[in-house]
């Protein structure tokens, strides 16, 4: 009975090591949070920011679900006003792309965008939540054509936004960080 005993104990510290690594990865909630930018003006849902990333995470192994909360023409103080029902609790990594709007159509400071964007950082982390900023989505993907071009409200202005490519590139020059972020968390969570 001791000897059996001994080989089914001897059995399960084999086993143990082994199991974790089948084990799936742990669910890893995301918010993309802002802008026309995230919210995708102009393209099919599936196509935009949010949901491309999701299955690029996916594609890496990931369990995650990405919320799209874009708002078009959204600025700083929107976001500060929508934010604890844009992030819900269980959040754990809030993507932020937001602050053009509110110096070109509202004409304020860098300085106020930068003061309202530490804030809006401030609140998600005190919500638990890991930040990853966005600072210019489209720099750089203007010259490859990847956007779609509409007029303005205000005549004289136009409004640039990125097609499906241009959010295939910019999923590709994000992914490498935020997939960083999603794995110390899932090395957290085992």
């Amino acid at each position: 009975m001791r000897r059996i005993f001994l080989a089914l104990l001897l059995a399960a510290a084999c086993a143990a090591p082994n199991a974790g690594a089948l084990a799936d990865p742990p669910h890893v909630q995301i918010v993309a949070l802002g802008d026309s930018n995230i919210r995708g003006k102009g393209v099919a849902p599936d196509d935009a920011y949010p949901a491309q990333l999701e299955r690029a995470l996916r594609a890496h192994g990931h369990d995650v679900t990405i919320a799209n909360e874009g708002v078009n023409g959204d600025t700083t103080f929107g976001v500060l006003a929508r934010l604890d029902s844009a992030v819900p609790a269980g959040t754990q990594i809030v993507i932020l792309v937001v602050g053009r709007n509110d110096v070109v159509k509202h004409g304020q400071s860098e300085e106020t965008v930068a003061a309202n964007k530490q804030e809006i950082a401030r609140q998600i982390r005190a919500k638990g939540a890991e930040v990853y900023v966005i600072e210019k989505m489209q720099e750089g993907l203007r010259d490859r054509y990847d956007l779609h071009v509409e007029a303005a409200p205000t005549p004289g202005r136009t409004e640039w936004h990125l097609n499906a490519a241009g959010y295939a590139l910019a999923v590709q020059r994000t992914l490498p960080a935020i997939e960083a972020i999603v794995k110390r968390i899932e090395r957290r969570a085992r």
